[in-house]
Formats: C-alpha cells, sequence, structure tokens
C-alpha cells in the first residue's frame, strides 16, 4: 500500500480568509485536522517502570485526546492503573493514571494530569508509560495520542501559533 507523508499542519477548507457574510461563498471554513499517532512498544501489566512508548509528538503542538485499546485483557486485575508522561523522570505528568479492570476491552479515554500538560512546548517530547499492576498477571494495552500540530506557543501565550489564525497561513 502506497502512503503519503505530510510535514504539516494540515488544514482544511475551501475559504481561507473571510470577505463577505454568506456561508459557503466568502466566509472562512478552514479547520485544523488533527493527527492520531500509535505507541510502536505496548503497556503491559509488567509495565512496572517508566517505559518510552516510541510515540513521539512534535514542538508546540495541542493533545487533543489520549486512549488506549487493550489487546489483550488484564487477567485477575482489580486496581491496575496505567499513565503517560514526558520522561523516564516522570510518567505519569500528562495524563492522569486509568483504573484497568479484569474485563476492559477499551477504548479507555485518559484525563489531562493538570492544566496545560497537554500543551507541548518548544520541543518535541516522547510519551513514556508507566503500569501499577497490583494483582494483574496478564495484560497488554497501546496508546494512542490525538494532536493538532503547530497549534500552541507557550502556556503563556497559547494559541499564538494557531494555524488557523490567518497570519499564520
Amino acid at each position: 500500500m502506497a502512503t503519503t507523508t505530510f510535514t504539516g499542519p494540515i488544514r482544511s477548507g475551501t475559504i481561507l480568509n473571510t470577505t463577505g457574510t454568506t456561508l459557503g461563498t466568502d466566509v472562512r471554513n478552514v479547520g485544523a485536522v488533527p493527527t492520531i499517532a500509535v505507541a510502536s512498544t505496548v503497556m503491559t501489566h509488567a509495565t512496572t517502570t517508566a517505559t518510552a512508548t516510541g510515540l513521539i509528538i512534535p514542538k508546540y503542538s495541542q493533545i487533543t485526546r489520549v486512549f488506549m485499546l487493550i489487546e489483550q485483557l488484564f487477567a485477575n486485575s482489580s486496581t491496575t492503573t496505567i499513565s503517560f508522561g514526558d520522561g523516564a523522570d516522570n510518567a505519569v505528568d500528562i495524563t492522569a493514571a486509568a483504573n484497568v479492570a479484569a474485563s476492559a476491552i477499551g477504548p479507555i479515554e485518559m484525563t489531562q494530569s493538570a492544566t496545560n500538560r497537554w500543551q507541548v512546548g518548544s520541543q518535541d517530547i516522547e510519551l513514556y508509560g508507566i503500569t501499577v499492576a497490583n494483582s494483574a498477571t496478564a495484560g497488554q494495552a497501546r496508546v494512542f495520542v490525538e494532536y493538532l500540530q503547530n497549534w500552541t506557543g507557550t502556556a503563556a501565550n497559547s494559541g499564538n501559533r494557531n494555524p488557523l489564525t490567518p497570519s499564520n497561513y
């Protein structure tokens, strides 16, 4: 199968600038296209130390969604948790820990660990994950991250790189 790679950010729409008031004719309708990245390394019941997932998020991206798909049930799990962060020293600073029950099949939606933690700064980040298995004797999950590329600046001036702002075309 053929593949195509864009350096992004990717925008979609037919009218770049508003010049009037008629929808579909002269009112801007450009939107950002989200990208989904998939980890090459899975989180298992045995991933009990911070582990690089192989998932890299480009600088200035705005993360819009983080979720896991269960590839193997977390057998005997009653209190297993998985979380993600931006380094081996802090594998919990991007998402709050998510509970994974023995019967969970996903997707399991992750939540932001703190305000503005889903805004990537001036350097690419690699996602790290950690599992607290407790009673799980098996289990495997893969993380997916949806983001808008080149969307943010810094926390202090968030949005100044928004590709939908006409000055950033």
